[in-house]
């Protein structure tokens, strides 16, 4: 890819169409998406037939006081597996290995190139958000919301804007480190493993990414604070010019 590919406004759209193509072709992607919203749809099913047989035999104690909605949104939050795995694979598809080391390496502009991977990732991931989102709010309208028989769309959007994020943070770390493998695991023991853990010993984890946008929908949409937005944020650029700077200067003599 020539710099001149990468120059002009249209050029770069031009790039950006041909990476969601890519993107869209690449089979890992179409199978994470697939096989994310069926998971989700099924589960949110079983979830939502639980909790009526439970309500239905007077046991709705055992449910420790959460609506199905919030279920719901406990299964999306596992769900973030999915745009990690995505944020991984847009990138990681172009990983250097081999003969696409010669194209890597002739490739002019690559910062331009790896701001359009994540701008790429971005729309993947909430595309899918959004696709997964509609996926298990059909079973909850079918059996006619939760206990109000409305269902509140903010902490939705906040999980929403939580999985273009860590898309987009696990792209960047994937063109740091080259290696899916050597990002996605740390990624998935931290958010679905250990930060909960830790945050509940350690207040100042609260700032984590993960714990902020967790906090925004799983506590009925509220808002996080200024200084935790901020942190959150921080986290965020410190990635993106991570990967930046590492994807730009890889393997330049």
């Amino acid at each position: 890819m020539s710099s001149s590919a990468l120059s002009a406004p249209s050029a770069v759209l031009g790039v950006l169409a041909a990476e969601l193509r890519k993107a869209r072709s690449f089979p890992a992607i179409g199978r994470t998406l697939l096989f994310g919203v069926l998971a989700l749809l099924i589960a949110a099913v079983f979830v939502m037939s639980q909790a009526g047989q439970f309500l239905a035999q007077g046991r709705g104690d055992e449910l420790g006081g959460l609506t199905t909605a919030d279920f719901i949104l406990i299964l999306l939050h596992d769900g973030q597996v999915i745009p990690i795995l995505l944020g991984a694979w847009v990138v990681g598809q172009d990983i250097p290995i081999g003969p696409r080391q010669t194209v890597f390496l002739a490739t002019a502009k690559r910062g331009t190139l790896f701001a359009v991977k994540i701008v790429a990732t971005a729309i993947v991931a909430l595309v899918t958000a959004i696709v997964c989102v509609a996926a298990t709010l059909v079973p909850l309208a079918v059996a006619g919301a939760d206990s109000t028989g409305t269902i509140a769309l903010a902490p939705y959007w906040w999980l929403s804007g939580y999985w273009v994020v860590v898309a987009v943070v696990t792209a960047a770390l994937v063109a740091a480190t080259r290696s899916i493998t050597f990002t996605v695991v740390p990624i998935l023991v931290w958010t679905i493993g250990l930060s909960d853990r830790l945050a509940a010993q350690i207040p100042a984890l609260s700032g984590a990414l993960d714990q902020a946008f967790k906090y925004a929908y799983l506590q009925a949409g509220a808002m996080p604070s200024a200084t935790v937005l901020i942190a959150a944020a921080v986290q965020v650029v410190v990635a993106l010019a991570v990967g930046a700077v590492l994807y730009a200067r890889r393997d330049v003599r």
